[in-house]
Formats: C-alpha cells, structure tokens, sequence
C-alpha cells in the first residue's frame, strides 16, 4: 500500500510534460508545442516552444515567494509596459489570469508564463548608454503605478540584516572575520539613512537585478529589461549600483578601472531621462559593499536548499573574506 505520510520533500522538478498536458492548453498556444526543463536556480526555468512563437515559464521555489508577491510582479510589468518602457512581457491564460498555482510535495509553488525576448548580451558602449536610460525610464514609469506596489522593501533589513543573519551562523566560529563584516555592514546603513531619502524619486519601485545580465538587446541595440522576480521597494541609487557589481570578486585595478567607465556610460544614458545629485552618485558607489553582503547571505539563505551545503565551509568564507578585507581597507569612505 501507498505510504499515506510521504516523507517530506525540500525542493522538486516538477516534470515538463505535466507542465505542457496541464497547464500550456490554459493560454491558448497553437498545438504542436513543446515543454523543456532549462534551469534550477532560485526559480525553475522551462522553454516553452510553439508555433506561436518561444515563451519560457518560470516556477517560484515554494515558500519564497506568496501568491501576492507574483502578482504585483506581473502587475508592475503590465504597468511598465502600458506606460511604453521595454520588459518581458507575461503571457495571459485564456480566462486573463496570469498566475498558476500548483501544488508541488514540498508544498504550493506558482508559475508565470512569459513571452521570449530575442537578442544579444550586452558588448558595447551603446549598449550600456541605452540600457542606464531604460532603467531610468523604468524608474520613472513606475512612481505612477497606483495602488502602492505591495512586495517586499529593499531597505536594510533585507539588503543587509536578513543577510547577516544567515552569514552569522556560518562565521561563528570566526568572531573576528565576522565582525569586520559587521563594521562595513554598519558603516553602509549609517551612510545611506545620511544621504538619501525613503521618498520618491530617491525611493521607489526597483528591479532589484540590475547586474547587466537580465537585459538582452535588439539589432538596433535597445534593450529589454527581464526577470523582476527581486523587485520591490527601495533606493534608486542602490538599484543601479549592482551595475557597478559586475565580476564582482575580482579586487583588481584592472577591473575595477573597468567597472567605473561602463558605469560612467550607463549613467550617462540614464541621467538623459533623469538626473541624479551628488548624494545618489555617493550611495552608487557604497552599493558593492551591500551587494556583497546581500550575494553571500542570499546564497546561504536559498542556493543550499537545491545544491546542499557541501561548499558552505572555511573555504567559501576565506573567499568572501578576501573581498571585504579589500573594500575595508580601499572602499570605506
């Protein structure tokens, strides 16, 4: 007999054929389609293709994200795309619903469909230029989003604190590396809640991502912003300082030099559409420092549950530490 207690389950696959028998005839694609699993990470990815053209799915991890949380994603990108900005867009069902809910052994997971976007990656100045003033027309669309966007904060709590909650009990037994984490981790806080507002324009709808990596380009390289699933609430100027993050463990001159003249590029486009003071330009480049924090706490937080914790160990943490000995010693100012 069927064990009526089935033993727990923390993460699944759940199978591409069940997702194109069940839910691919809710949207009405023309038949013959097809279903692949593409990707694990923080949200499973599957490539739907059609004669209707590409799509993908993406299914959130169970637990991360509520029902209310996919919707206001949804929600903003309809609203962006309404006010004319250039993102992913989401695929209806035929009953104009968008959000799947789907019950998952390790409980209810929801799944979104969404149209491909074609293009290239981002390789040149104008690239960089036309994205910095895509960001800032996204910025700018969505402080007319009404009601209030209902999702998460991006404010220190969840930037930082969240974060360093889970990298505390990994460094415990390492007092003194972890409390120069804390220093930089303190030192951010105070200088943000000095030079920057918890109002619009400072403060407001952001992506949440915006490392250059969920943005594809086309032949007359304009972009097309993707995957807001980390959006929510916060400052602008920590929003584009993940654009500063790029190779983000490399320490050297070299790259560093790198990063600020794409910076300067994409703020140079950006500052087209909106204009930034001296205050937003300081916190852009406060923002590795939090980003690091946020990556390695985020990491412990959600990779293990689908990779397991064989490389959280003495090993991860000197890696980590190797960077923020580096910023203590050139980034605190």
């Amino acid at each position: 007999m069927p064990d009526s207690n089935p033993f727990p389950v923390q993460d699944s696959v759940l199978s591409a054929q069940a997702i194109a028998d069940r839910l691919l005839p809710l949207y009405g694609l023309t038949t013959p389609y097809s279903c692949r699993f593409f990707r694990k990470g923080i949200c499973d990815t599957y490539h739907i293709r059609s004669t209707d053209g590409g799509y993908y799915m993406k299914v959130y991890r169970a637990g991360r994200r509520s029902l209310l949380d996919v919707s206001e994603e949804v929600r903003l990108l309809n609203h962006l795309l309404e006010q004319g900005v250039s993102v992913v867009r989401p695929a209806s069902r035929l009953n104009g619903g968008y959000v799947n809910e789907l019950e998952a052994p390790e409980g209810t997971r929801y799944s979104v469909l969404f149209h491909a976007v074609e293009g290239e990656e981002e390789r040149t100045d104008q690239h960089r230029r036309e994205f910095g003033a895509a960001v800032a027309r996204m910025h700018t669309a969505a402080d007319s989003m009404t009601p209030t966007y209902n999702r998460q904060h991006l404010d220190m709590g969840a930037l930082i604190e969240e974060n360093m909650v889970h990298i505390g009990r990994l460094m415990g037994h390492r007092p003194e590396d972890f409390g120069l984490i804390r220093g930089i981790a303190d030192h951010a806080k105070n200088r943000i809640a000095s030079l920057l507002p918890c109002n619009p324009p400072e403060f407001g709808i952001c992506h949440g991502d915006l490392h250059g990596g969920d943005v594809l380009y086309d032949s007359n390289g304009l972009p097309t912003l993707l995957d807001f699933d980390s959006s929510g609430c916060g400052w602008r100027a920590v929003d584009i300082g993940v654009y500063l993050c790029d190779e983000w463990m490399d320490t050297s001159l070299e790259i560093e030099t790198v990063r600020q003249q794409k910076l300067a590029v994409f703020l140079d486009g950006y500052q087209t559409v909106r204009g930034l003071g001296d205050n937003e330009l300081a916190v852009i480049q406060l923002t590795p420092a939090i980003r690091h924090i946020f990556l390695m706490g985020h990491v412990l937080r959600h990779t293990t549950v689908y990779t397991g914790w064989n490389w959280a160990n003495d090993g991860f943490i000197d890696w980590h530490m190797k960077w923020f000995r580096h910023w203590h010693e050139h980034g605190m100012n």
